[in-house]
């Protein structure tokens, strides 16, 4: 009787879920697997942080709806973040907006941007939520190539002159997922000459800054120009891993910051306070939270890539976020045939490269979400080259 929409019908099933449901298959067989699948780490989030959590749930203030613009008190946390961490000044009024989850608010943006016709550029390999976010608003979707020999930067030269016309949206993210590659600051001034050029709205996912493991990542908002074309976002998701408890920002431009927060007071009701809360303890006491969660995905990294070497991978990027972006070898031309191989004959369960665009073909995903005693011996057996 019911069916889905023509819009929904242009997406494939959702790579993490379609994942997991390959994972409930394994548990019900009574198979035993290491999961580096989906970027959910098994850290905690700060103890001070969830014991506020807890305390401020019983507050009957914060029982009640929330504000969509969020709690005054978070957005000067966050102003005092970014001034702290990028040296951006931001206005906590009108360039910052608490959002549940940087996923809903990517999703959202196009709402409120985009009419028939338009187009929104997405990264490939990128995160599928971008993809997701324009063909659920209607828009046309052009893949940009991360090219390998292009150490995975866009060459935005080479996007079509109708779709520079027409589009309304470019999503990037550096350090980037899947590839964990950052971006150079000549880059990024180079997105926003591209972006002032041609109208274009530069979304600028920054949800890996804080995981690095030599140079610290920049932020959009630190480049001349960016705050006329460019909005950032941020998660405390991947930041102090507090995945669950859906609670990121929006920042940068204040029309678009506005737009987004029309879209959201149609659609949602605003962020239970109390995460608001935990939210601000994160950002204004957890500094030494970060050094140590950066010190753990540095030590899990060494440990995966020797690991990785041993059983015959020979080509591999890990040069930010907390995942491992491996060639795969020589004797595997799919990606979706190597994770099933990986699956089947090593108990292992990693992402397919192509299940992130399709030039993400040739490559494989390993999250570091795992304790590293973990990540040792974890290979029967050579893979076969």
């Amino acid at each position: 009787m019911f069916d889905f929409s023509k819009n929904l019908k242009k997406l494939p099933p959702y790579l993490f879920a379609a994942i997991d449901d390959k994972k409930v298959i394994l548990r019900k067989k009574g198979v035993k697997f290491l999961d580096l699948s989906v970027g959910d780490p098994d850290i905690s989030a700060p103890e001070r942080v969830v014991k506020l959590l807890s305390v401020s749930a019983k507050v009957k203030e914060n029982q009640k709806y929330a504000s969509n613009k969020g709690k005054p008190k978070l957005r000067r946390s966050i102003k005092k973040w970014m001034k702290k961490r990028f040296q951006v000044d931001l206005n906590q009024d009108s360039q910052i907006l608490p959002v549940l989850g940087t996923k809903e608010a990517l999703a959202h943006l196009p709402v409120g941007l985009i009419d028939k016709g338009d187009y929104v550029i997405v990264p490939s390999p990128g995160y599928p939520g971008y993809r997701a976010a324009g063909v659920l608003a209607g828009a046309r979707v052009y893949q940009l190539p991360l090219l390998e020999k292009n150490n995975f930067l866009p060459d935005l030269a080479k996007i079509p002159k109708l779709v520079k016309k027409r589009a309304k949206i470019l999503y990037l993210n550096y350090p980037n997922n899947p590839t964990t590659v950052s971006a150079p600051k000549s880059f990024m001034e180079e997105a926003v000459r591209f972006c002032k050029k041609h109208k274009i709205l530069l979304a600028w996912d920054n949800a890996y800054s804080e995981i690095y493991f030599d140079k610290k990542p920049l932020s959009i908002l630190q480049i001349k120009g960016a705050k006329q074309v460019a909005i950032e976002f941020h998660s405390l998701s991947k930041t102090f891993c507090m995945t669950g408890f859906r609670i990121g920002w929006v920042c940068g431009n204040p029309d678009i910051v506005n737009i987004l927060a029309k879209v959201k007071s149609n659609v949602d009701s605003g962020i239970f306070p109390a995460v608001q809360d935990a939210a601000v303890a994160a950002l204004d006491k957890e500094l030494p939270y970060l050094v140590n969660l950066r010190k753990t995905f540095k030590q899990r990294r060494q440990c995966l890539l020797k690991t990785l070497k041993e059983a015959g991978f020979s080509k591999f990027y890990a040069d930010s976020t907390f995942y491992i972006w491996a060639k795969l070898p020589a004797s595997f031309k799919s990606s979706l045939e190597f994770s099933k191989y990986l699956m089947e004959e090593e108990k292992i369960v990693a992402t397919p490269g192509v299940g992130f665009g399709k030039y993400g073909e040739g490559f494989i995903r390993f999250a570091l979400t795992v304790d590293k005693r973990k990540l040792t011996n974890i290979f029967k057996k050579k893979i076969p080259v």
